[in-house]
């Protein structure tokens, strides 16, 4: 279950937290402060892979939304 949620709570929250802030890279750094203090005893190294996959989505996932609300609004 630990790994689940590495992968898919990165990719949920960084576009809402995006489209909150309006700044990418602090939505990435708050998805990451979330993450360390939800799996503090990260018990494999697997989880942390799954984990950096998961924002690395998370981020270009960002940035698409990001491209169609620039172009909605211009």
């Amino acid at each position: 279950m630990e790994m689940v949620g590495a992968f898919v709570l990165p990719i949920l929250l960084i576009p809402f937290l995006a489209r909150v802030t309006y700044n990418r890279l602090v939505s990435i750094a708050l998805t990451v402060i979330v993450m360390v203090v939800m799996f503090q005893n990260f018990s494999s190294i697997w989880t942390i892979v799954l984990a950096v996959i998961g924002l690395l989505i998370g981020s270009y996932l960002s940035m698409q939304i990001g491209k169609k609300v620039n172009k909605k609004w211009s």
